[in-house]
């Protein structure tokens, strides 16, 4: 409905009388009122075919595009299929839209009647970007550490071999909380299993896992403490244990129901097997009787017809009377 009202308003063509504000000092610094009129024009606000905008969108879309990859290749590590993946998402449908909701650029921008201004945020996004690659290397480098690499998208930069590393996760996150450290230590039971334990650096017992198998101790006990310390109060879990002996026989109560209903599931799951088994079974035996009946039925009758034709040859075999033989001549006299 917002969107419907926009369309339906005069067409901005002066609407700069926030222009003095401070949250266009960034617009002012690039632009001028003619030149922002310009570049927000879409080519549908015009009757006329070769006005509008639309250089400017392509220069954002492969221009300034490239020279953000530009960046990226000089000045961030990583295979070229990361880079390709970390340009994408710089320059994702959603943050382009955020962008322009940021400069409020609605106000600014114009289109034809036709034209829905708010499901093309990210056209008018790109004719901005496209305005900024004709600039100054200065202003350029601003513009691109502003609002294309900066704070918001530095997770997508930040990638290390540690990251993979559940064990440093859990750390960083005990550090991050309350200035202590993470660490696995491993012994064997008296069964001869492998029991790991995540400890504190002051000696805590955060939580522990039993298995036969080393590696998989040690992982399944730093997934668990991943996800107590993952919790909101993680704080008031490293500071008491109490509450972690609590959290860890609750964590194990949930593991123990979901694994009672996996293995409900899994004898639900055989029981129909062995169901639809029986049936088969039931069906193969009714159609081997069926068969039975049939083969035996062909075989009964197959014997009648040979008596019948016994019969039949044993006769005519039989010599002829001389009764029968006189009237068979009377009969062709």
């Amino acid at each position: 409905m917002e969107d419907e009202k926009i369309q339906q308003q005069p067409h901005p063509k002066d609407n700069f009388k926030a222009w003095s504000d401070p949250m266009f000092e960034d617009l002012r610094r690039m632009f001028s009122r003619s030149r922002l009129r310009e570049v927000l024009t879409h080519s549908s606000f015009y009757e006329q075919e070769g006005k509008g905008n639309s250089r400017y969108v392509f220069a954002g879309m492969f221009v300034f595009k490239g020279m953000v990859a530009d960046v990226l290749f000089h000045y961030y590590t990583g295979e070229g299929t990361r880079l390709q993946h970390v340009l994408g998402n710089l320059f994702r449908q959603e943050r382009l839209e955020q962008l322009f909701d940021e400069w409020q650029l609605r106000q600014f921008a114009r289109a034809g009647e036709s034209f829905d201004i708010g499901k093309h945020k990210h056209i008018f996004v790109y004719a901005i970007m496209g305005y900024v690659s004709t600039l100054d290397e200065n202003t350029r480098n601003w513009f691109i550490s502003k609002y294309i690499i900066n704070k918001d998208t530095e997770h997508l930069l930040s990638h290390w071999k540690r990251n993979s590393d559940l064990l440093a996760q859990a750390d960083d996150m005990v550090r991050q909380t309350d200035g202590r450290r993470l660490t696995l230590e491993m012994e064997v039971t008296e069964d001869g299993l492998n029991r790991a334990k995540a400890m504190l650096s002051d000696g805590t017992v955060l939580c522990e896992a039993v298995s036969k198998s080393w590696r998989y101790a040690r992982t399944k006990v730093t997934k668990m403490a991943l996800n107590l310390l993952a919790m909101p109060s993680r704080k008031y879990l490293l500071s008491n244990p109490e509450y972690q002996a609590r959290v860890l026989e609750r964590k194990k109560a949930e593991q123990e129901q979901r694994r009672a209903e996996v293995e409900e599931r899994e004898a639900q799951k055989k029981e129909a097997r062995e169901k639809r088994k029986e049936d088969w079974k039931a069906e193969c035996r009714a159609r081997d009787a069926k068969r039975r009946a049939s083969q035996a039925a062909a075989k009964k009758r197959k014997a009648e017809n040979a008596a019948r034709a016994a019969a039949k040859a044993a006769k005519e075999s039989r010599p002829m009377s001389a009764k029968k033989r006189r009237f068979l001549e009377d009969k062709k006299k």
